[in-house]
């Protein structure tokens, strides 16, 4: 899907002012980290001497806010706070300090712990390790299994491991109550986004659609992750049900009316961008929509 693969391969690795060249930025990051070595202060303490934490991974930003003590999360990632972009109550993202990632910016916090993307260039990886600044990456979890891990992950980061099983547990909670009744068919669905674009079987959302009675209507067809399917195809060879996820012409063309055994439901795209506490309305969306069709 175009959400995940493409936040993780731009927004999440941090925006600097300006565009240079490979040579410049080294020779630019190589001046700077004396001069923020030699003014770093001591790691900030909490009550019960956690580690403070700067997250720029927004999926990231949603667990820690879920998992981390008051005090602890100094910044999240600037996704978090914009209704567009965020995978979490943007209310709550506004709560904290928002970064776009900039090694400069980040150092200003001095955080005892940053939390990136895998995506996170091996410079700024080094950089911080030069300056005693420990560096935590969190892939894209792509099924409920690894949610569950990362989870784990960045409790026992924050020092919080209790917490993250409560959290853990409201998702099992919400997914066994998305669950239809053992016996059930499968349901084919399409998870369409903008320009026909599909997710693959071993994917996130395909987990979900398993998990609520769906069957991944694109990945029987032998299509995925981010691959394309034309609107032509669609008429031909149409699904049960069609989660549309975003907006565009081919989405809401009046073609798509004609198909009488097919319906058509809004999923929010940002449910589709993260595992961790996002995977709670999910499933209790998929359930809704798989509730109205039966």
């Amino acid at each position: 899907m175009r959400s995940s693969a493409s936040r993780s391969s731009s927004g999440l690795l941090g925006e600097g002012d300006r565009p240079r060249s490979g040579w410049w930025r080294g020779i630019a990051l190589a001046a700077l980290i004396p001069l923020i070595a030699c003014t770093r202060q001591p790691p900030h303490e909490t009550t019960h001497s956690l580690p403070t934490i700067v997250s720029l991974n927004p999926c990231a930003d949603a667990i820690l806010a879920e998992v981390a003590s008051p005090g602890q999360i100094l910044a999240l990632s600037h996704y978090s706070a914009d209704p567009r972009a965020t995978s979490m109550d943007p209310a709550k993202a506004r709560h904290y300090a928002a970064t776009r990632g900039t090694l400069e910016e980040v150092l200003a916090f001095h955080p005892d712990v940053v939390v990136d993307s895998t995506f996170v260039p091996p410079a700024t990886a080094a950089a911080y390790q030069r300056l005693g600044l420990r560096l935590e990456t969190l892939g894209i979890a792509s099924t409920v299994e690894e949610s569950r891990a990362q989870i784990r992950q960045l409790a026992a980061l924050a020092g919080n491991p209790a917490k993250g099983e409560v959290l853990i547990r409201r998702i099992e909670t919400a997914l066994a109550q998305a669950a239809p009744p053992p016996g059930t068919p499968m349901l084919p669905a399409l998870v369409w986004e903008p320009g026909g674009i599909v997710p693959g079987d071993s994917t996130l959302i395909a987990d979900l659609l398993r998990r609520t009675g769906f069957a991944n209507f694109a990945a029987a067809r032998g299509l995925g992750q981010a691959d394309q399917l034309p609107l032509e195809r669609v008429l031909a060879d149409p699904p049960r049900v069609i989660l549309v996820a975003g907006s565009d012409r081919a989405l809401s063309h009046p073609a798509l009316a004609h198909l009488t055994g097919t319906s058509r439901a809004p999923l929010d795209p940002r449910l589709l961008y993260c595992a961790g506490p996002t995977i709670i309305p999910a499933a209790r969306r998929l359930a809704q929509v798989r509730r109205g069709l039966t």
